[in-house]
């Protein structure tokens, strides 16, 4: 077969394959943007309940007097994974969001977490905290921005809680020693660090400045050790089959539009029929995918 015979095929095969390269492309833009908005959106969403549960628990301010650092507060229960434990407050970085127990991927997904295990805020020891610094609400997003002296504050049910910022350092994702406990009351953040990637962490060390009593219709949690949130029971499993059925399906939808796009006489229609076609489905597998990925922080 001569060279010039063999041409056409090749310039088909190398047209096909960048076709198939352009709209990859366009699918891994669309994902990233669809996740960080759909992220956003569920993670704003839970925050928003959280807080409407917080509210029928924290109903008074803080006193005016403020207690010293050593003195020890009045002890509760865990109130079990996935359940508020207080709000997370950081006027520097303008960051207010309400505090879950528990670190594993479902929780992280409805706002920052407590490391189980750790001090419970206000408690001697080291209170550990994560949260996600792109995606799921981003609330660590700008953690980096911190000075040494910036004040933190945890409300709960029981205390108002001031903490002041030590020391800021990155570290390995294998260092656990940021969350050990500690001597004296001091609060520990953690996230992923730089933004879209794990191969570090950015960690924030804060000690207890000073604590303020909190008036309370409710004395404290009314929920077990053993009961979670509400919130997190509709996240807790996702399965990974949705993920291959909304890609073979839209795989097929584009594969059949675009025959049928050389068949007709009216391209243009068969194209817009198609993405009609694929949209939605398109919307359930980057749904899919978002669930299923690995947390990173």
């Amino acid at each position: 077969m001569s060279t010039r015979s063999r041409e056409p095929r090749l310039a088909q095969i190398l047209r096909e394959t960048g076709r198939t390269l352009i709209t990859l492309g366009i699918l891994v833009l669309l994902f990233a943007g669809y996740q960080n908005w759909i992220t956003d959106t569920t993670q704003h969403r839970s925050q928003t309940a959280l807080q409407h549960e917080v509210t029928k628990v924290i109903t008074g301010k803080p006193v005016t007097s403020v207690i010293g650092p050593n003195t020890p507060l009045p002890t509760s229960k865990d109130p079990g994974v996935g359940h508020w434990l207080g709000v997370i407050s950081i006027p520097t970085i303008s960051l207010s969001q309400v505090i879950v127990d528990g670190t594993d991927k479902s929780q992280l997904q409805l706002g920052p977490g407590h490391y189980i295990g750790t001090a419970m805020p206000g408690e001697a020891g080291n209170v550990a905290i994560a949260g996600h610094r792109t995606t799921w609400g981003r609330p660590f997003r700008n953690l980096d921005k911190l000075h040494m002296g910036d004040q933190i504050f945890i409300t709960t049910p029981r205390a108002a809680i001031m903490y002041r910022v030590i020391w800021i350092k990155v570290v390995s994702p294998s260092d656990t020693s940021v969350v050990a406990p500690t001597k004296t009351p001091s609060l520990t953040l953690t996230t992923c660090n730089p933004p879209y990637s794990a191969a570090s962490r950015l960690v924030v060390r804060a000690e207890l400045g000073a604590v303020g009593k909190i008036h309370t219709d409710t004395p404290t949690w009314t929920v077990t050790e053993k009961q979670s949130s509400p919130l997190l029971k509709n996240q807790e499993h996702y399965p990974k089959w949705p993920v291959l059925l909304y890609g073979l399906l839209l795989a097929l939808i584009l594969l059949v539009g675009e025959l049928r796009r050389r068949r007709t006489s009216r391209p243009v229609v068969v194209t817009v029929a198609t993405l009609v076609l694929a949209l939605p489905v398109t919307l359930l597998w980057f749904n899919a995918i978002a669930h299923v990925l690995p947390a990173g922080i």
